[in-house]
């Protein structure tokens, strides 16, 4: 009888703790850049904050440069049909999906971190209708630096792009190749390395944190600062599995994400300065764009947004006109 009872009490126990076991709720991760990227760590003090601040009832696990296997371009679907709940996505990367996605990835249009911010606030909006269409929002945002381009020689000039093997991440990035003779490859960051190290490509196209992430200084020898791009990643939810989240854990998770997008906004410009240090330290030598590279540079953007905006629609240049006037172009 005693065993019995035990076995009885013991299923007793079992079934009263099992409520709370299934309470709790993992989110994996996709991130597009490896451990030590700024993105990264902002990521995962975000992940610590939300398992402490919720008792562990919702915990995010980070998985650092695509490590679970998916690219880019193929996040917005991704994230719609619940293979993930989370991921960083880089809205120029998705354009294939949703072309207006990319306004915030467009040449030449911003020109410093102020603008970067105001074209970004400009265009919130219009990215949520898009991404509800995708069964996601975007819980916080987080910026780059502006991109330049790491070569094995200077350019200084729009010619001396002509035949480059250029890694780019976007069409942003592919269509310059196309008007400027670069042969651009389009890489997710985690194979660029390997790439440059095999003589597939001999230049990249990134910011100055990312080209530190990539030892840059192993294969270039030059980092010019085109700023073709100040891009921002959008850390977007899968709607269905947020819907799941009791109110008080979705109240907790939203304070905290307001909190990490402001730390993070006010850090890039610092974040890029260090960068640039770093990148000088190791022998790579910075350059800035002359006043005819630019003028150069600037027709070449001004070719791009033209063919995007007719993929991108009505939305997308009501937004650049709102942009210009307020930046005072």
């Amino acid at each position: 009888m005693k065993k019995i009872f035990f076995a009885l009490a013991a299923l007793v126990v079992g079934w009263s703790l099992a409520p709370t076991a299934s309470a709790k709720t993992k989110w994996d991760m996709h991130l597009n850049y490896p451990v030590n990227n700024y993105h990264t760590k902002a990521a995962q003090e975000f992940a610590d904050k939300v398992k402490a601040a919720t008792n562990g009832e919702l915990e995010i696990v980070l998985h650092p440069g695509s490590s679970l296997g998916f690219k880019g371009q193929e996040l917005l679907r991704v994230l719609a049909e619940g293979q993930l709940s989370i991921a960083e996505v880089p809205p120029g990367m998705v354009e294939g999906d949703a072309p207006l996605m990319a306004l915030t990835a467009q040449p030449f249009l911003a020109s410093n971190f102020a603008e970067q911010r105001l074209l970004y606030d400009l265009v919130k909006p219009v990215y949520a209708k898009v991404l509800q269409k995708f069964n996601q929002f975007t819980l916080w945002s987080s910026p780059w630096p502006f991109a330049g381009i790491y070569t094995p020689r200077p350019i200084k000039s729009l010619a001396d792009l002509n035949g480059l093997k250029m890694r780019v991440y976007d069409g942003t990035g592919e269509a310059f190749g196309k008007l400027t003779g670069i042969a651009a490859r389009n890489l997710p960051f985690s194979e660029v390395y390997p790439a440059m190290k095999s003589g597939l490509l001999d230049s990249l196209y990134t910011s100055s944190v990312s080209g530190v992430d990539a030892k840059a200084w192993e294969m270039t020898k030059y980092f010019t600062r085109i700023n073709i791009v100040g891009p921002i990643n959008l850390f977007n939810v899968n709607q269905a599995a947020w819907d799941k989240l009791p109110k008080d854990i979705q109240n907790t998770v939203t304070k905290l994400a307001k909190e990490s997008e402001e730390e993070i906004w006010k850090k890039v410009v610092q974040m890029d300065q260090e960068s640039l240090e770093i990148l000088k330290k190791n022998g790579i030598t910075v350059l800035e764009v002359g006043p005819e590279f630019r003028k150069e540079l600037d027709q070449v953007g001004a070719k791009q947004r033209e063919e995007w905006l007719k993929k991108a629609g009505p939305e997308a240049q009501s937004v650049l006109a709102d942009f210009y006037k307020k930046a005072g172009r």
